[in-house]
């Protein structure tokens, strides 16, 4: 990952982003901020962020608004933290945090984070529901330092696909961040739905961030499907597991084909140019592009290819 990360760096990327899950294999990360800090400490210019960290599941707010300002110094203002609920019914099984609490507990999460990154004491009285005997969402005159590099602390991206989520992101959030593998039209209308929310908060859009993601995979020349094969079938029937495990599809390789006709495996950087290029369209052409390459079973050096490639074949025509 370190590794990686300065590959990023070196080939005009402008942020790298982490992804967590817990209690499983394919080398997801549980540890976000131990991640950061890392590549935070290995580079020198590229934005970190999560994308995305599962916020119900932090019991101690403060604590995490400690350790994400401490990195927002270490990097000098790269940090993005992006959040969202999360839906996987073990990980919550495993924390001993009530999955019909996912919504409240975000919320307060983001709530506790913007006080501790504003200056001078705060307080915070939290539900009723959240009360944990420990002071961990109630607390009174407590000052959280240091304060984070960035004024007002590290922007807040706020992910999810249902409704709520989406406008929690527009009433609550800096930005929004959403897969496609959804599929377009899905996608843009949950976009659609975040900007309205934006507008209905009265903030600026223009000094909110949307962030778009994919599975993508590029080479020159090579087979991109068959050097991911493996690994992406790993991920079709994890997800499909997790999905139909949570209730979101009825049978676990339900979403197999969706995921196939949108992922992004290509042997053609002009291919690639091609399906942002699309991407544009849709969203506008200020936004935030995100490939998730990373797949289990893959070769390191395999990902770094493509990251060389994506970064001096295909960056350099969008800026």
């Amino acid at each position: 990952m370190l590794e990686e990360v300065q590959v990023a760096e070196e080939n005009n990327f402008d942020c790298v982003w982490t992804t967590e899950h817990h209690f499983t294999d394919g080398g997801y990360m549980p540890s976000q901020t131990s991640a950061l800090a890392a590549m935070a400490a290995v580079t020198d210019e590229i934005d970190i962020g999560t994308n995305i960290a599962l916020g119900p599941q932090y019991k101690q707010p403060v604590r995490l608004a400690e350790d994400l300002a401490v990195i927002d110094n270490i990097s000098e203002g790269r940090v993005r933290f992006g959040v969202g609920n999360g839906y996987r019914v073990e990980e919550f099984e495993g924390f001993d945090v009530p999955l019909d609490q996912r919504a409240l507990r975000l919320e307060n999460l983001i709530e506790i984070l913007r006080k501790a990154w504003s200056e001078g004491e705060i307080e915070h009285d939290a539900h009723p529901a959240l009360e944990c005997g420990y002071g961990c969402f109630s607390f009174e005159e407590i000052n959280v330092t240091p304060k984070p590099h960035q004024e007002d602390g590290p922007p807040i991206i706020i992910g999810g696909f249902a409704p709520p989520a989406i406008e929690r992101a527009g009433r609550m959030g800096d930005g929004f961040t959403i897969g496609s593998l959804v599929g377009f039209e899905e996608a843009k209308g949950a976009v659609d739905l975040y900007w309205d929310s934006v507008d209905e908060a009265d903030k600026n859009p223009d000094e909110q961030e949307l962030v778009v993601w994919n599975f993508a995979f590029l080479t020159d020349g090579g087979d991109a499907e068959g050097i991911v094969e493996d690994g992406w079938q790993h991920t079709l029937d994890q997800y499909g597991e997790w999905y139909h495990n949570a209730g979101m599809i009825e049978e676990p390789d339900e979403l197999h084909a969706g995921f196939n006709e949108v992922a992004m495996y290509y042997d053609d950087p002009d291919r690639m140019i091609e399906e942002i290029e699309r991407y544009q369209e849709h969203f506008s052409d200020d936004f935030h592009f995100v490939f998730q390459a990373a797949q289990p079973c893959d070769d390191s050096e395999e990902l770094k290819r493509s990251m060389e490639l994506f970064g001096q074949e295909v960056i350099p025509s969008f800026n």
